[in-house]
């Protein structure tokens, strides 16, 4: 199904965005959220199917509008991030508000010498796409564990007495095991994660946002095409995917704490254009 274009608009009385954004992820399977900051404005533009699409515009105090034009997202600079860890461990075990907002106003708000006034110009870009991973993380905990196929277990308890059979884990491998266990009950998501910006120093203070657990990388193979991060999606199966549970995925891309502390774009918006591609100074 053909995935389309639309703004998410925050009303100045929504609340409790990394809520709303989990409850969201209970229901979706597929979606795009660029985080974009331009002109002194955040905006919220997501891309998603028909079917998606009727769960997020059900989000309270807020409004998907649907665009008649394609965004063109480039930047001089953009960062793709891995996992630091295995992907069996998640890097957050709550859902926390999202800074990315924060750090977006406290750009423009730190003094923009060189821009003319105009502000900074950034993104936080993800495609997220569901996929059950709870095999494969079950897989990981059994070889921490160190089980093995039950005949060949059951051989070797023949010839082996009760306190050989014992195998204790360290504090440490028992700890990673719980958090792993605790992932495997979650939903997931093969997740695209990306930061663009004009400067080094930007992207630098956006990174800020992200968990310590995930770390950037550079793709060579595929670097001509990285500067547009509208393309993403269908840039997604050249790129290494992070494995996210629903909660570690609303940490990062969860909606605004507070929409009125912000400067959002909220108000109607009419264009005259159609299938057409819209360069980001328009945005």
């Amino acid at each position: 199904m053909a995935m389309k274009w639309y703004e998410l608009r925050l009303y100045p009385n929504f609340k409790d965005g990394e809520e709303e954004m989990l409850n969201l992820l209970y229901r979706v399977d597929e979606f795009a959220i660029f985080i974009v900051r331009k002109n002194g404005m955040t905006r919220i533009l997501v891309r998603i199917n028909d079917i998606n699409a009727m769960h997020l515009s059900g989000i309270q105090n807020a409004k998907l509008e649907r665009l008649e034009w394609n965004p063109s997202l480039r930047y001089s600079l953009t960062r793709y991030y891995r996992m630091r860890m295995h992907s069996a461990l998640p890097i957050v075990e709550k859902v926390r508000p999202s800074i990315i907002y924060t750090i977006m106003e406290e750009l423009d708000n730190i003094g923009n010498s060189g821009r003319g006034g105009s502000g900074v110009e950034c993104i936080l870009a993800c495609y997220a796409k569901y996929k059950d991973e709870a095999y494969s993380i079950s897989r990981w905990i059994m070889k921490k564990e160190g089980r093995e196929h039950s005949l060949v277990k059951a051989l070797k308890n023949l010839f082996t007495s009760n306190s050989e059979r014992e195998r204790r884990l360290s504090p440490l491998t028992e700890s990673l095991v719980e958090k792993a266990r605790w992932k495997m009950r979650l939903k997931h998501f093969h997740t695209v994660l990306a930061l663009g910006a004009e400067d080094v120093r930007t992207l630098d203070m956006l990174e800020g946002a992200l968990p310590y657990g995930l770390v950037a990388y550079k793709s060579k193979s595929i670097e001509d095409h990285l500067s547009d991060l509208s393309s993403i999606v269908e840039n997604a199966k050249m790129l290494k995917k992070c494995i996210l549970s629903d909660v570690e995925l609303a940490s990062i891309v969860a909606l605004p704490k507070d929409a009125s502390v912000l400067r959002l774009a909220t108000t109607d918006r009419r264009t005259f254009t159609t299938g057409l591609v819209v360069d980001a100074d328009t945005i």
